[in-house]
């Protein structure tokens, strides 16, 4: 049985699909050790052929193809479900693992962890790195005490090395189908994590790519951002202390995805988008009782509570916005 996981959503990935895996080979441990699970998520390009050409080279390679596009949440819910590792790692198809992660594996089986907190660095486009600020805490401790002291550590679920049965108990999967299904994935694992630590050698690299869909403006980008909210406050509506900092911050967090979610309207393309905006929202979740459910700073903002409140009045407004912009591009 293997004691690694790497699991791999990858969609139209064929640019970058090859140095992740080799990165993944390049931490030169014995294939009967680790195992890689790739889940193409209906890609257009070579992503499947690609990595059906790793398969023959390494038998430890699994290729999970899904019939249907339902983006990063539903790949990995894939990947994890058939994990035969005591430990997974998440991967990102654009990004690469480093020889830290074999620390954090060391760490982990000696002290029995839930989690590994694995440092990282960030590279942008033009190959420049960024060191991330290290995490003070020592020895073990807790996901609240880390997200407490270290709330700018990354909220996405790539730096981090889970126990297995870890994130079997918890039983919390990612959001399907959407863009941003990882920060409440995260923030939920970190509640439940009784015993982590920090591994300070470098373990991952995070590649920064400024076309992603997370970085790209469209109706679903500001959708998504508010479904987020909607989840992380419903995550803060479960926990039997509310008025903690760690409870706080939760609830702050999902209020300002809300608020991020409605704020970008007048800047989308058409009147069109607008409607599908909303369309998207109200087939996820009911706005007036997020609205009601809630009492925050950032919802004292008149344009978050008309669009959770009134559509009808934020769509014609929003569209009316977007119209004079476009005049006033079209005339200077």
């Amino acid at each position: 049985m293997p004691q690694l996981s790497f699991v791999i959503p990858a969609y139209n990935a064929s640019a970058t699909i090859v140095r992740c895996l080799d990165s993944i080979y390049n931490l030169a441990l014995a294939e009967s050790y680790f195992e890689v699970i790739c889940i193409d998520d209906c890609s257009k390009d070579n992503t499947i052929a690609i990595i059906e050409e790793y398969a023959k080279l390494h038998s430890n390679i699994t290729l999970l193809c899904q019939t249907e596009n339902h983006r990063q949440g539903a790949a990995r819910n894939k990947g994890v479900a058939i994990a035969k590792g005591k430990y997974i790692v998440l991967v990102d198809s654009d990004d690469e693992t480093d020889k830290g992660v074999l620390e954090a594996w060391r760490l982990a089986e000696a002290n029995e962890l839930d989690m590994v907190a694995m440092h990282y660095v960030n590279i942008n486009e033009k190959g420049d790195r960024t060191e991330k600020q290290a995490i003070t805490l020592n020895g073990i401790f807790t996901g609240m005490e880390m997200q407490t002291k270290h709330s700018y550590w990354c909220s996405g679920p790539v730096p981090y090395l889970y126990n297995t049965a870890f994130l079997q108990k918890v039983n919390y999967p990612f959001a399907e189908d959407v863009l941003f299904e990882d920060s409440d994935f995260v923030n939920v694992h970190l509640y439940h994590a009784r015993r982590m630590m920090y591994n300070s050698a470098c373990s991952y690299r995070v590649h920064y790519n400024s076309s992603s869909t997370t970085h790209t403006l469209s109706y679903k980008h500001m959708a998504d951002y508010l479904l987020l909210g909607t989840r992380m406050l419903r995550f803060y509506d479960s926990l039997e202390e509310q008025n903690s900092t760690y409870a706080l911050g939760i609830k702050e967090g999902g209020c300002y995805n809300v608020w991020q979610g409605c704020r970008r309207l007048f800047k989308l393309q058409s009147p069109r988008d607008v409607l599908a905006f909303f369309e998207r929202v109200d087939f996820y979740t009911d706005r007036k009782a997020l609205l009601q459910d809630t009492q925050s700073p950032y919802f004292w903002n008149w344009w978050t509570k008309l669009c959770l409140r009134w559509k009808f009045v934020a769509i014609p407004l929003a569209s009316i916005c977007i119209f004079t912009y476009k005049l006033y591009k079209l005339i200077k």
